[in-house]
């Protein structure tokens, strides 16, 4: 395995700024956070890493691959995540595209513990998409959201989830509020002959976590849903690597502003497909355009692979942060959610739909070292537009819908059957 870890940005240049001092700008923050000359005499110039490629795209943008030495994140995920984004997050014009997961895996990454294939097997839902709905409001009493879980699971909706702002509140605390909710199922099934699945919220302070997710299991919970950007991402791959087999459903909270935007929209960087990526999905047909110059550093070991161009003439260029297929469809599977909620085009967010698509594709992507894991669109999704939604998407998909179902005029286990209906007749 290569002794490097490989990540691909794309700088934005402020007017007559040097690309070459904005990358080594670069390299010393993320690493030594001396001056060059100051690394240099101490012969430490291992540590800000190789430029293995470089290309203009543009006057102002540049795309830059730097091989970063392993041994900069000692074998621990906080700090890998520091060397990607660490101080340069409080800096501008950074954008985060790429990362050669192969490069880090399996030292640092186990994925999922159960991811698409485990779940289709054990649940025996061998083709068709998923459904899922969200218990709410905060503020209903532990009752309130027991009939709630109920009149879902009567309805046949796969996965009842907790809203993510359910926590602990005085009025359904946490351990009242899962026995409620797992007893409401089990009625379920026994009245109708089918059992949904019950995932309690666990996000809390850190340290109460893990006794969280282990009360789940104890309580008869069949999964866990865990906004990682609150507790911190290493946390939940802990939980994944943990005794505790239990599957996660990732939430979005809170990580909005790790987001690369262009014109106030999350985006997706599309990749051309004459230069295949391990790290993202081909995108379209290659580009009959081509980046004014491209300098080619040679390669350390034969590891080292061509970087992707940049896409065709229509893509957006990332301001700062991270791509968001790579961010909640790569980063988010690496760290062991079996499911990641994002926010679907056309409803409360900004979402666009290649954006979306593109965390779906590197959501089931074969070729990267983890586990599959479910895409799960939500943020506002209508049910009378589900049978698009299911032919954009796929089956290997789980939808989650909430406030339409309580929308319907004949009762949330009316909308839940017409939901599964809509999952069901589509192949």
């Amino acid at each position: 395995m290569s002794k490097t870890f490989r990540v691909t940005y794309v700088l934005t240049l402020a007017k007559d700024e040097s690309p070459a001092e904005r990358i080594l700008a670069l390299q010393l923050e993320q690493s030594a956070e001396l001056p060059d000359t100051v690394v240099g005499y101490l012969g430490m110039d291992r540590v800000k890493g190789i430029v293995t490629r470089q290309e203009e795209l543009d006057e102002r943008h540049l795309q830059v691959t730097i091989a970063w030495p392993r041994s900069n994140h000692g074998g621990e995920i906080t700090q890998f995540l520091n060397l990607l984004f660490g101080n340069i997050s409080m800096k501008q014009g950074i954008a985060i595209v790429d990362i050669a997961w192969e490069d880090v895996h399996p030292e640092l990454f186990c994925g999922p513990a159960w991811g698409i294939s485990r779940i289709r097997n054990e649940w025996a839902v061998p083709r068709r998409a998923l459904s899922c709905t969200a218990i709410k409001p905060m503020g209903f009493d532990t009752l309130q959201l027991a009939d709630l879980t109920f009149r879902f699971a009567l309805g046949g909706i796969d996965i009842i989830k907790d809203d993510h702002g359910l926590a602990d509140q005085p009025s359904a605390p946490f351990l009242d509020r899962v026995k409620a909710c797992v007893r409401a199922v089990d009625q379920a099934a026994q009245k109708s002959g089918r059992r949904s699945r019950y995932f309690p919220n666990i996000t809390t302070d850190p340290q109460k976590v893990s006794e969280r997710y282990e009360m789940a299991a104890e309580l008869g919970a069949d999964g866990v849903l865990l906004t990682p950007m609150l507790t911190g991402p290493a946390l939940m791959h802990h939980l994944a690597r943990s005794p505790v087999d239990l599957p996660i459903i990732a939430h979005p909270a809170f990580s909005g502003s790790f987001i690369a935007h262009n014109h106030g929209c999350p985006f997706h960087y599309k990749l051309s497909s004459e230069y295949p990526s391990p790290g993202h999905p081909s995108s379209g047909t290659p580009s009959s355009g081509h980046p004014t110059s491209v300098t080619e550093i040679p390669a350390k070991n034969d590891n080292d692979r061509n970087i992707p161009e940049i896409g065709t003439s229509d893509s957006l260029l990332l301001s700062h942060g991270f791509d968001a297929a790579l961010f909640y469809g790569a980063l988010y599977r690496a760290l062991g959610a079996d499911f990641v909620i994002y926010p679907n085009t056309g409803g409360r967010f900004a979402f666009q739909p290649d954006t979306c698509e593109a965390i779906n594709n590197m959501l089931r992507r074969t070729d990267l070292p983890f586990s599959s894991s479910f895409p799960t669109p939500g943020g506002g999704m209508k049910r009378d537009r589900m049978s698009h939604w299911l032919r954009t998407y796929g089956p290997d998909t789980t939808f989650l819908i909430g406030g339409s179902l309580y929308e319907h005029p004949d009762g949330i286990e009316s909308a839940s059957r017409a939901f599964m209906e809509c999952i069901t007749d589509i192949p």
